[in-house]
C-alpha cells in the first residue's frame, strides 16, 4: 500500500492482481485491472500523476491517474519485486529476481540496464538530487551507482540479506539495515563510518537523528554531520592510537580532525 503524496488517495495490491485506488476524500474505490497475478509493490510519483505496479508477470505497469491509461514496461525480467521514483519523475527504477537493476525513462519508454548482483534485488532508493541510485539484496552487498557516469561503489560489510537502504535528507550518508541484525552508516565514498545493532531505521525529516529498531527497543542516534560522526568516531579510538599497530594515517587522520 502507498498514500499518495498529498494524502489524498491510497492505492492497494495484493495476490488477486488488481490494483485498487481509494480516494480518501469520498470513500469511492477504483479498480485497475492489468496484472494477471500477484502485484508485489504500488508507487505513486511524486507530482501525484502516475501510480507504478510491480508484480509477478514480470511487467511494470505506469497507470495514468488522469486518464486511466496503461503502459506496460517490458524487460527480460521474472519478478519484479521493486518499483521506486526519482524526485523529478523521469526515471523509474525497477528491481527483481533476474539479478538486474533497469533505468526507465518514463517520457522516451528507453531503458537502461544495471547489472551488479548474482542473486535477486528487491531494494532501491534514488538519492533527492536524482544523481544516485542505491540497490541491495540477498547477496548483502549494497551498491551506489552514479547515473551520471555509470560508475558503481559496492558497499561490503552485511553477512546476509539487505532489506533496507535509506539516504539521508541532505544526501551525504546512506544507511542499510539487513538480516545480519546491524544498521550500517555509508559515506558517499563507500566508507563505513558507522555501526549499530537493529533491524529497521529511519532518519528524522532534518537528518540529525537516526532512529533504529532492535526487537522491541527503538534506539536515537545523533547524526549531526559527516565530520561530526568522523569526530565521535576518533575521539572513542584515541585511547587506542598509543598502540604500534595502529595504522598511522587513521592516527594522522583523526589527529587532523580533533585538532579543527
Amino acid at each position: 500500500m502507498q498514500f499518495s503524496w498529498d494524502g489524498q488517495l491510497l492505492a492497494s495490491a495484493g495476490e488477486d492482481g488488481i490494483v485498487r485506488l481509494w480516494d480518501l476524500n469520498t470513500g469511492q474505490v477504483q479498480q485497475l485491472k492489468g496484472p494477471q497475478s500477484w502485484v508485489r509493490q504500488v508507487q505513486f510519483s511524486w507530482d501525484g500523476q502516475l501510480l507504478a505496479s510491480a508484480g509477478l508477470d514480470g511487467i511494470v505497469r505506469l497507470w495514468d491517474l488522469n486518464t486511466g491509461q496503461v503502459q506496460q514496461l517490458k524487460g527480460p525480467q521474472s519478478w519484479v519485486r521493486q518499483v521506486k521514483w526519482s524526485r523529478d519523475g523521469q526515471l523509474l527504477a525497477s528491481a527483481g529476481e533476474d539479478e538486474m537493476v533497469r533505468l526507465w525513462n518514463v517520457n522516451t519508454g528507453q531503458v537502461q540496464q544495471l547489472k551488479a548482483y548474482q542473486l535477486w534485488v528487491d531494494q532501491l532508493e534514488f538519492s533527492r538530487d536524482g544523481q544516485l541510485l542505491a540497490s541491495a539484496g540477498v547477496d548483502g552487498i549494497v551498491s551506489l551507482w552514479d547515473l551520471n557516469t555509470g560508475q558503481i561503489q559496492p558497499l561490503k560489510g552485511h553477512q546476509a540479506w539487505v532489506d533496507q537502504v535509506e539516504f539521508s535528507p541532505d544526501g551525504q550518508l546512506l544507511a542499510s539495515a539487513g538480516h545480519d541484525r546491524t544498521i550500517r552508516l555509508w559515506d558517499l565514498r563507500g566508507r563505513q563510518i558507522a555501526q549499530f545493532e537493529g533491524t529497521r531505521l529511519v532518519f528524522n525529516p532534518d537528518g540529525t537523528q537516526l532512529a533504529t529498531l532492535d526487537g522491541y527497543t527503538i534506539k536515537l542516534w545523533q547524526v549531526d554531520t559527516l565530520d561530526g560522526l568522523l569526530a565521535r568516531g576518533c575521539a572513542y579510538l584515541r585511547s587506542d592510537f598509543r598502540n604500534s599497530s595502529v595504522n598511522p594515517e587513521l592516527k594522522a587522520f583523526c589527529d587532523c580532525l580533533l585538532e579543527e
